[in-house]
């Protein structure tokens, strides 16, 4: 079987080991596109073999991160499509022929992603400061911070009740404000693509912005993150900032 790891511009070979645990890798090219591919054993890679070591995380982890380490050895040298793990094909004729049937396709892609690479600000929230930092934000939760400060104890009382109900609402909906702040402000400061990700689609993690940006803009998105952090520490959110990666994000958008 052949386990493929990227489509790409140019046929480049990693440094890096194969998910296989060796350095045996091969190319193949037609139409001006090519694959990055290790060869391995039917046994190892068979579809009933991967779904009996569906729950081995260590497996799958492993197998992850040798994919990953090939993938950005080969875009440090070419342009690439970057591939899922577990990507197989029957036979290299088999391969070539999916390459021939998508070249248009593959070689499109490949022109848009050339010189590019992705990074991810994820946006972070310190819970007590973040809620403290809604009243500033949303105009309802100030109006009844205001009224409790002036009510009487019971009315207080019933009000209080009132704004943890409608800050858990605000909260969600500011949430996704500040997702768009910072997506507009990367936006407005390097010539790229985004794609933001809010806690729903990412099922409960926090969210994020993956950006897509030419080689040459690290720099001013590295000064940028400074900026943000600087901007939004007073209401407790901070940016991680990692990259740069393959850009799985974009390969297909």
């Amino acid at each position: 079987m052949i386990y493929v790891y990227a489509i790409t511009r140019e046929s480049a070979l990693p440094d890096s080991e194969g998910v296989d645990l060796t350095r045996h890798f091969g190319t193949t090219s037609i139409d001006s596109v090519s694959a990055v591919f290790t060869e391995v054993g039917d046994d190892e890679f068979s579809q009933e073999t991967i779904d009996r070591r569906a729950a081995d995380l260590e497996w799958l982890g492993a197998i992850g991160y040798r994919h990953q380490a090939v993938v950005q050895d080969v875009m440090k040298k070419t342009a690439v499509v970057p591939l899922r793990a577990f990507t197989l094909f029957s036979s290299e004729d088999a391969l070539r022929r999916y390459l021939h049937e998508h070249a248009d396709m593959l070689g499109a892609a490949l022109d848009r992603l050339d010189g590019k690479q992705e990074w991810t600000l994820r946006v972070e929230l310190e819970p007590q400061k973040w809620s403290d930092a809604l009243a500033s934000r949303v105009d309802s939760l100030r109006e009844l911070q205001e009224q409790i400060a002036s009510a009487s104890p019971g009315k207080a009382f019933l009000l209080r009740r009132k704004l943890d109900d409608e800050r858990k609402r605000a909260s969600h909906e500011a949430e996704n404000a500040l997702l768009s702040e910072v997506e507009r402000a990367v936006l407005d400061r390097l010539r790229c693509e985004t794609v933001a990700e809010s806690r729903e689609r990412r099922d409960g993690g926090f969210p994020q912005i993956n950006v897509l940006i030419n080689r040459d803009e690290e720099a001013t998105l590295q000064e940028l993150h400074e900026t943000l952090n600087d901007r939004y520490a007073s209401e407790g959110v901070s940016l991680a900032l990692t990259g740069p990666w393959p850009p799985y994000t974009f390969a297909h958008a």
